[in-house]
């Protein structure tokens, strides 16, 4: 519980220290089907779980390569130094993953997010 609030608390900061550089329209949860409320925004991860919404597929990519855990591929990963597995996210509408160093406990909890959330 702590850590879902502590998500949403980074999420809002990072809302507003981002707000100048896209057009970022609110925040969201990772893993809704309309994480956004429309299909014209996209939620953006910057936590597990946390995100934010933002109109366009330009501040997505930007976002991808700038944020140090955000990745397309393993490559991404060991060229931002974040680990050498990118887990891509269990839900249609992310194409993209998160950096894990292959033999983490992180990574083994992130895998079982999917099975955790639909109990």
């Amino acid at each position: 519980m702590t850590f879902v609030r502590l998500a949403a608390l980074f999420a809002l900061f990072f809302l507003a220290t981002s707000a100048q550089k896209q057009r970022v329209v609110g925040t969201c949860t990772v893993g809704l089907s309309k994480p956004c409320g429309s299909t014209s925004c996209i939620c953006s991860p910057v936590l597990l779980l946390a995100g934010i919404c933002s109109s366009g597929v330009e501040s997505l990519e930007k976002t991808i390569d700038e944020h140090p855990n955000l990745c397309r591929s393993d490559d991404d990963c060991v060229q931002k130094g974040s680990g050498n597995y990118c887990a891509p996210y269990p839900y249609q509408h992310v194409h993209h993953g998160w950096c894990f160093d292959s033999n983490s406990r992180m990574l083994k909890n992130f895998l079982a997010l999917p099975k955790a959330m639909a109990k």
